[in-house]
């Protein structure tokens, strides 16, 4: 049967292809179904590599079935995440005449002034991916966060974020989802979604630093008031570090991630070190591994990554504030912030800042690696206007109990 409330949320990655089909419930995302299939090879660096390859795997999405839930999931409709390459945002402000001669707002007034911000020019070659209203004014110029339907004006305006990327990257990414047979009605970047979730959390900050660890990419992004203004990032993540660790001790990547987020970094000292792992050094010789030698390839990578990470949180900072930003707050994400011991590693990075390891208290969806799609859900499950505004609170998915 229909049921309007459930978002489809889809996230491709460089490790996964995620899934998830949830709703908001008192302002808090919920979740209803939530998977994730192993994806290598499909994407290089955040970008789409093989279409075919990501296709084959999020067409299991299409149709769903829980024998132990006792539940069943048909839809083609569904809203994707795009990583924020290239990512950029601007402010617009534009107003329209309320066409009705009562001068009651309707939702063809909501739809006109964000035509109008749809058509303000994007520097860069980017594209609009997204439209996020900050307010929409009445001519006697009250605000409304939501769309002010039935509310009497002359005229309405609306000051809304822009968020835009990329023409290419969108266009991929699109595309290779509806090849494989799905409807994209919505695309987010993913900074926007993770900005969104950690606004749901009232424990949280609402400006900081967000440092999204990705497999290959480090986004980092700088969050006002809940909202994304820009992003930069750097080519390095959870897997180079794992790829850094095969290296060293002679294992496979399998082994090598095992030892990472088992162990990770512990540099405790301890008069009995136990064995970690058993492989040959470089001249053929069977030899044994312990924390310390492990500990020794993790500082070894982090040297370079805290530069590039620090680099990062300076440069964004400095162009998007003014004055003192050394206390800003770090938040860190993504499936790398779970490695044990990472923000002693930072030392340059987070220096005297208060700093948050953040992972979703979304039961079904703990895992650092759901924030976006969780994100997600919960901007679907605010109506404020969006740039395909006539989609927003339709659905065709449907949900039967067997």
């Amino acid at each position: 049967m229909e049921n309007p409330k459930y978002t489809a949320c889809l996230e491709i990655t460089s490790d996964y292809a995620k899934f998830a089909v949830g709703n908001v419930l008192h302002n808090q995302p919920v979740i209803l179904y939530y998977a994730k299939k192993p994806l290598k090879g499909g994407l290089v660096r955040g970008e789409i590599d093989n279409p075919k390859l990501i296709q084959d795997i999020i067409k299991g999405f299409l149709q769903i079935e829980d024998e132990s839930l006792g539940l069943k999931i048909n839809g083609t409709s569904v809203s994707i995440v795009v990583p924020p390459l290239g990512f950029q945002v601007y402010g617009y402000r534009t107003v329209t005449n309320v066409i009705a001669s009562t001068s009651l707002i309707d939702k063809i007034d909501i739809a006109n002034v964000m035509s109008l911000v749809k058509k303000e020019p994007i520097p860069f070659g980017n594209v609009i991916v997204d439209i996020v209203p900050d307010a929409f004014i009445l001519s006697n110029g009250k605000g409304y966060a939501n769309p002010p339907l039935g509310e009497k004006s002359d005229s309405l305006a609306v000051q809304a974020k822009v968020h835009t990327l990329p023409e290419k990257l969108l266009y991929d990414y699109r595309s290779t989802v509806e090849g494989a047979g799905f409807r994209v009605k919505r695309a987010c970047v993913a900074t926007y979604c993770a900005s969104q979730l950690i606004a749901s959390d009232k424990t949280m900050p609402e400006t900081y630093v967000y440092v999204d660890i990705g497999a290959h990419i480090t986004t980092v992004s700088f969050i006002g008031k809940t909202s994304p203004f820009g992003s930069v990032f750097f080519a390095q993540g959870g897997d180079d570090l794992t790829a850094a660790i095969a290296e060293a001790f002679g294992v496979s990547l399998e082994d090598a991630a095992l030892l990472k987020e088992k162990y990770g970094y512990d540099p405790r000292i301890s008069k009995y070190q136990m064995p970690l792992i058993k492989s040959k050094d470089d001249d053929g010789k069977p030899t044994v591994y312990y924390q310390n030698n492990l500990n020794a390839v993790i500082e070894n990578f982090f040297d370079t990554y805290d530069s590039y990470l620090n680099n990062g949180v300076t440069t964004l900072l400095s162009q998007k504030m003014v004055g003192d930003f050394s206390k800003t707050p770090l938040v860190f994400g993504g499936g790398g912030s779970l490695l044990y011991g990472l923000t002693s590693l930072l030392v340059s990075s987070v220096g005297k800042r208060p700093y948050y390891l953040y992972a979703p208290k979304v039961i079904g969806a703990r895992d650092p690696g759901a924030i976006n799609l969780l994100g997600l859900i919960c901007a679907e499950g605010s109506y404020r206007g969006t740039l395909e505004d006539n989609y927003h609170g339709v659905s065709t998915l449907s949900r039967d109990r067997q």
